[in-house]
């Protein structure tokens, strides 16, 4: 996978390019601000595919594989089309999928490449939580974009979620320590994701997603987390 981050900074120059605008001669109009920035990740849960993803028209990442993670790339508010292609193809071929969505500034969203639960592939988006956390606390979210039947999520042997469909999520406030994770379909005892271990950090949410497909065996996760400002 490449990860062009000039190309990030080519995107981001061009959004702010209304923000820097500067007032006419003799004006005493005020200088215009910064917007804050939203921070965006994105996750390929394509399986056996790669592909090159474009924001805006500009190629970002490329040769972009499953399990892929890349982000937070920071933007600014505004509106963006995002276009996933088979790699190699050419920019202006028609998409895999595309999508265009108004970003706010502070926002923190993820954009998933994935399939549903017919193994159809689409783009899920989701906007992340900012929760109030006190230290030695974590907050850990399981979202399934996964082509299955619905999945069952115990940590450290409890079950928390049960028939967690697609595409959704749950959440939970935990203390932040190491945790082992497993994930079974619904109405099976069977581990298919896991078990796998993870470190919830005080005052951090992690995110695991419930990729790929029951049907190719290619179920598996991919963690995302982040400190809460």
């Amino acid at each position: 996978m490449k990860y062009l981050r000039n190309a990030v900074v080519a995107v981001c120059a061009a959004a702010m390019v209304p923000a820097f605008a500067t007032a006419t001669a003799g004006a005493t109009t005020a200088p215009k601000t910064v917007p804050v920035v939203a921070d965006a990740t994105i996750i390929q849960g394509l399986p056996k595919t790669s592909v090159d993803v474009y924001v805006n028209g500009t190629d970002i990442v490329q040769d972009f594989r499953f399990k892929g993670v890349v982000g937070p790339i920071p933007l600014l508010p505004g509106s963006y089309h995002v276009a996933i292609r088979l790699h190699g193809a050419k920019p202006g071929s028609p998409p895999l999928l595309s999508e265009t969505g108004v970003l706010v500034g502070g926002e923190n969203v993820t954009i998933v490449a994935d399939l549903t639960p017919t193994s159809v592939p689409a783009l899920t988006n989701f906007t992340n939580p900012n929760p109030v956390l006190a230290k030695g606390r974590s907050m850990l979210i399981v979202r399934n974009v996964a082509a299955d039947a619905g999945l069952n999520v115990y940590v450290s042997g409890l079950r928390i979620f049960r028939d967690l469909l697609s595409p959704g999520g749950g959440r939970i406030r935990l203390p932040a320590e190491w945790v082992k994770i497993r994930m079974t379909l619904a109405g099976s005892p069977t581990t298919v994701i896991g078990p796998l271990w993870h470190r919830l950090r005080s005052q951090s949410v992690t995110i695991l997603y419930a990729i790929g497909s029951a049907a190719t065996n290619t179920l598996t996760s991919v963690q995302q987390s982040y400190s809460i400002s």
